[in-house]
């Protein structure tokens, strides 16, 4: 029979690539992973893998076993969960989590409702990056997630994940409080801001990435001064008219020395809660996504 953790670990070498990215992945060594997955491919009885160079390929039987082990992996977890919650009651810990400005602004509101509802449930928060989220799912340290997308780069279909729209996030400029941007006229167009000095996130960022196109779009090269990876740092650039800046509406803090302005073009970011499917029935996990969609409102 198929050891149900070794499928979890062929799984894991389909999505991630390398032994490696699959042993850092799950805590574990290079050489570990490379012995179950050679005890696996024993016990499936024929060839899983190809050697090409320094890497470990999946032979075409490999890739369906990889797709099988992913159906097989949520079925389990579902019977795991129904056995473990026979009673209606949401209870015991789910893991929630959720880039910086999603934590504060719905997971801890939604965490303080729950605390009041339902004693027993227990919310673990941890700050991810949108580009770690989905893989923390996969890897199991997650329960549920908060992440975004662009309406230009839409979140990938995963047929392991459901997902749940919380809101819209508009991006705004953000300037020195009673700064004249463009004409005066809202919204600010950005062509009206080609003079303007910028302060932005790190390139590593998909905000820090995203604007640089939209003005040359607009027909400019932004004059960047800054690259930050502290939120507070870019708003004092901006509230010392250092620069301005881009910035969802849900990450400026309620400051007197700032003020937000809407400009054309830039559009806005979705909010999702995503989940594995395996987990939903678990009504921890339904009471924590209901608590999120009303958090988010």
């Amino acid at each position: 029979m198929l050891n149900p953790w070794r499928l979890r670990l062929i799984d894991g070498l389909d999505r991630l690539g390398t032994v490696r990215a699959v042993a850092t992945a799950l805590h574990l060594s290079p050489a570990s992973v490379s012995e179950q997955l050679a005890r696996l491919e024993r016990e499936a009885g024929t060839s899983l893998f190809e050697r090409r160079g320094r890497l470990l390929e999946l032979t075409p039987a490999g890739r369906r076993l990889a797709q099988l082990s992913r159906e097989v992996l949520q079925h389990l977890e579902a019977v795991e969960v129904e056995l473990s919650e026979m009673g209606t009651e949401a209870m015991g810990v789910v893991r929630v989590g959720g880039f910086a400005s999603a934590v504060s602004t719905i997971v801890l509101p939604a965490m303080a409702a729950l605390a009041r509802s339902h004693p027993r449930l227990e919310l673990q928060v941890h700050e991810l990056e949108p580009h770690d989220s989905v893989e923390a799912l996969h890897r199991g340290t997650c329960d549920v997630v908060v992440t975004f997308d662009q309406e230009d780069v839409p979140l990938v279909e995963d047929p392991v994940l459901r997902r749940t729209e919380l809101t819209r996030d508009p991006l705004l400029v953000v300037a020195a409080a009673g700064r004249r941007l463009g004409d005066g006229s809202a919204p600010v167009r950005l062509e009206e801001l080609a003079g303007e000095r910028w302060a932005l996130e790190s390139e590593s960022s998909q905000l820090g990435r995203l604007l640089p196109g939209r003005c040359r779009a607009a027909g400019f090269e932004p004059h960047v001064v800054a690259r930050c990876t502290s939120l507070e740092l870019l708003l004092d650039l901006c509230a010392r008219d250092l620069a301005v800046t881009v910035l969802p509406q849900r990450a400026v803090s309620q400051r007197g020395d700032i003020a937000t302005y809407p400009v054309e073009g830039l559009g806005e970011r979705r909010i999702w809660a995503l989940v594995r499917r395996g987990t939903l029935a678990r009504r921890a996990v339904q009471v924590v996504r209901e608590a999120l969609v009303a958090a988010a409102q």
